[in-house]
């Protein structure tokens, strides 16, 4: 069920798991890539009231190398917002194969696990949706 679209992501809810997922469409510029993702958490915090366990689902195969000032906002701002006020338990990323763009997700992976374990955060990171899909079913 799609929540939005616009030229940089879509973002669709599957209600089978649940999951609150969006796929990155192309690159986009800091400040856009951060504006999204707080659009996204807030469709997450409605939701969320609805479906219990709702997990999230980032597909960034698309995505690109994100900026420095986007890299420390992950770990200043974005985990924070997403684990603590969204309260986030489930959380799988998709990667693509540009190495340079895969490294801030694993980065924001780790640094979450560390941060949030004692909130019982679980976070995935992924090549495809199958195997993404597989992994939050049995969560």
């Amino acid at each position: 069920m799609r929540q939005f679209e616009n030229d940089y992501v879509i973002c669709e809810l599957d209600e089978s798991v649940p999951v609150l997922k969006h796929r990155w469409k192309k690159v986009p510029q800091g400040k856009i890539f951060r504006d999204n993702l707080l659009k996204i958490q807030q469709y997450y915090l409605g939701l969320a009231k609805t479906y219990d366990k709702l997990a999230w689902l980032a597909d960034t195969q698309l995505l690109g190398e994100v900026d420095e000032e986007t890299e420390k906002w992950f770990s200043e701002v974005w985990d924070d917002l997403l684990f603590n006020e969204a309260k986030v338990k489930f959380h799988a990323v998709i990667l693509g194969e540009d190495l340079f763009a895969e490294y801030p997700m694993e980065k924001f992976k780790m640094d979450a696990e560390k941060k949030f374990n004692q909130l019982g955060v679980q976070l995935g990171v992924f090549s495809d949706e199958e195997e993404a899909y597989d992994w939050l079913r049995t969560r």
